[in-house]
């Protein structure tokens, strides 16, 4: 953004008050699209920042109704995507208002956006000109400082299934120290249709992946993975010249004579490598191949993985707190009232090597996989114990799948819409309802044909095909007694008292499994085809437990024999009925598990 003196283009003026909350102090900035003004809020006493649309932007686009209609959705997105995230590297979000202004002597209604405020530098001010390639303490300090907590903001927003599509330094404001991802004006993820036309290249070259250039409704959440790529090469050699930058190129260091800018050199390589499917497959991934850097020691803004560490006692004692928790509520002697939702051991999303489990950790696919605490299932007439485990909060998505096929694309075979691996059968390509084939094979790749259904489960995928996705990301399907544990079924919350609720008498209707070998088909469009995240949470954080989808699982003694566990009504009891692992069907998808006891380090 850049400051301006030209006040007539101001939208809005100095002493003006949008819906008698927000009282305009200056104009700060304006950039290509937005203008941001310095605001009050006189009852809480202090600062934001407010964004409007530019008036030049609008102008520009005078009579091209497409063009500002496209525009007013990006600001909306931005708007949406932002509230969606709550992390302390993501710029806060307060409002998103409507306002009636006087502008050249008209009433117009404007949109507007009341954010945090920062008046400090961006991650720029950051970098000195040169790079810090010839200074490794400070390289080693930067990555430490500023990166690592900004790749922790990136993965929160992944979570919530957000590209942010323009990362770059200039778009990282600095609190004090703190950095805050900014700027989400060109978000996208599959929640979103596209509202870029297909010729219109939208982002900042330097930091752009070669297939966000090419169609930005292609870029996924390793385009993001390409960006950072390129804000570690620019700390490390500095100024993004022509010299020094090859756009839409595998970024290299052009000088990599010591352990850590080698090692530096390969983790940048495969960050921005041309292909994204040899890109790092999630954030973690990136962030654990530069934790093992040559001398690098993660603290301050890091904070996950060695906070205890850093708190000394108070974490000690707070961890013995909550294994005590852990114990109390887990153990098998102890039988008294059970909470309703897994008792958090650890801070979310963190991976504890020794002591309790994590409560949430996410997993090579993207995946958010919740901690399932021991217990017992229901499955005909008999009790059935269950270890703690993790599992996928939503069914595995189109565009997670896509991710894995084009992964292992050149060992795949495509044959008159069948995908197969080693002549199994993964996916059948087609119509999973009247009208709808997300998935298409297209010019050597697999591809979301609308990128609304990236989010919606992925359907006619044969069990072959679920268990073949989750070995490739170090995962497993869930058992039978598994998914039943998790809430399968169940019409409402149980008392989670001995005698009712999971691993008792009441409340377990729904949790009966019946073993079938013809059940009744669900009808194609019962259940419509919604986003994995339309269904609410249920008393574990697992999306979807009522749905009228089927879900490949193993048998409850996790023998291999793959069988389809769906229900046919949401009064009706679940059926459990055993399917040939090359079998593939409209209305079954999967999601994915994985041991307690398992947990690689990439984990």
């Amino acid at each position: 953004m850049t400051t301006s003196g030209n006040h007539k283009k101001h939208m809005l003026k100095p002493g003006q008050v949008l819906n008698g909350r927000w009282e305009i102090l200056e104009h700060i900035a304006t950039g290509g699209k937005g203008e941001v003004y310095l605001a009050r809020q006189p009852k809480l006493e202090r600062e934001v920042a407010v964004k409007v649309v530019s008036q030049d932007l609008i102008d520009a686009y005078e009579g091209d109704e497409e063009e500002i209609a496209g525009e007013m959705e990006r600001f909306r997105r931005e708007v949406l995507a932002m509230a969606a995230t709550r992390h302390p590297n993501v710029l806060q979000v307060y409002d998103f208002e409507q306002s009636a202004i006087t502008v050249g002597g008209r009433e117009k209604t404007i949109d507007y956006i009341v954010m945090e405020y920062i008046p400090g530098e961006t991650l720029s001010a950051t970098i000195p000109e040169q790079g810090l390639a010839n200074d490794e303490d400070g390289l080693r300090a930067w990555i430490t400082k500023y990166f690592l907590p900004v790749l922790d903001g990136v993965e929160h927003i992944h979570v919530q299934g957000i590209v942010h599509r323009d990362l770059k330094p200039s778009n990282v404001m600095l609190d004090g120290e703190v950095p805050k991802i900014s700027d989400f004006g060109l978000v996208g993820g599959g929640q979103w249709k596209p509202v870029t036309r297909s010729h219109h290249v939208m982002g900042t070259l330097a930091y752009m992946a070669p297939e966000q250039y090419m169609d930005l409704a292609e870029a996924g959440f390793r385009a993001d993975i390409y960006s950072l790529g390129k804000m570690l090469y620019k700390a490390t050699v500095g100024g993004l010249g022509k010299d020094t930058m090859k756009p839409l190129q595998t970024a290299s260091l052009p000088r990599a004579d010591t352990p850590l800018l080698k090692a530096l050199d390969r983790v940048i390589r495969k960050a921005t490598a041309e292909g994204s499917d040899r890109r790092y497959a999630s954030v973690d991934e990136l962030r654990e191949a530069l934790v093992k850097l040559p001398g690098l020691v993660p603290a301050g803004g890091v904070g996950r993985r060695k906070l205890a560490l850093a708190l000394g006692l108070a974490a000690v004692l707070a961890a013995l707190l909550v294994w005590g928790v852990w114990y109390h509520f887990n153990m098998p002697q102890v039988k008294k009232q059970a909470p309703t939702q897994p008792p958090i051991m650890a801070q979310e999303g963190s991976r504890t090597p020794e002591g309790p489990p994590a409560q949430k950790i996410i997993s090579q696919d993207g995946a958010v996989l919740r901690m399932i605490p021991a217990g017992e299932a229901l499955l005909e007439g008999r009790r059935i114990g269950v270890k703690p485990f993790y599992l996928a909060e939503t069914r595995t998505t189109n565009h997670q799948y896509v991710e894995f096929l084009n992964a292992i694309k050149g060992n795949l075979s495509v044959n008159q819409g069948v995908v197969k691996l080693g002549g199994k059968p993964l996916l059948r390509l087609g119509e999973v309802r009247k009208g709808i084939a997300p998935i298409a094979y297209r010019k050597g790749r697999f591809r979301i044909t609308d990128p609304k259904y990236a989010s919606h489960p992925v359907l006619l995928v044969s069990g072959h095909g679920a268990l073949a996705f989750a070995s490739h990301y170090g995962l497993r399907l869930p058992t039978v007694s598994e998914l039943l544990r998790s809430g399968w079924g169940r019409k409402q919350e149980p008392s989670e008292k001995p005698g009712q609720g999971e691993g008792g008498e009441q409340g377990m209707a729904a949790m009966h499994g019946q073993m079938t070998s013809a059940p009744p088909q669900p009808s194609a469009t019962e259940d419509g085809y919604w986003p994995v995240t339309h269904w609410p949470a249920n008393s574990v954080g697992i999306r979807g437990m009522e749905a009228v989808l089927g879900e490949w699982v193993t048998a409850a003694d996790g023998k291999p024999d793959l069988l389809v566990l769906f229900e046919i009504s949401r009064e009706a009891e679940p059926f459990l009925a055993k399917r040939p692992p090359w079998e593939s069907f409209g209305w079954v998808g999967f999601r994915c598990a994985r041991n307690l006891a398992s947990m690689p380090d990439g984990s």
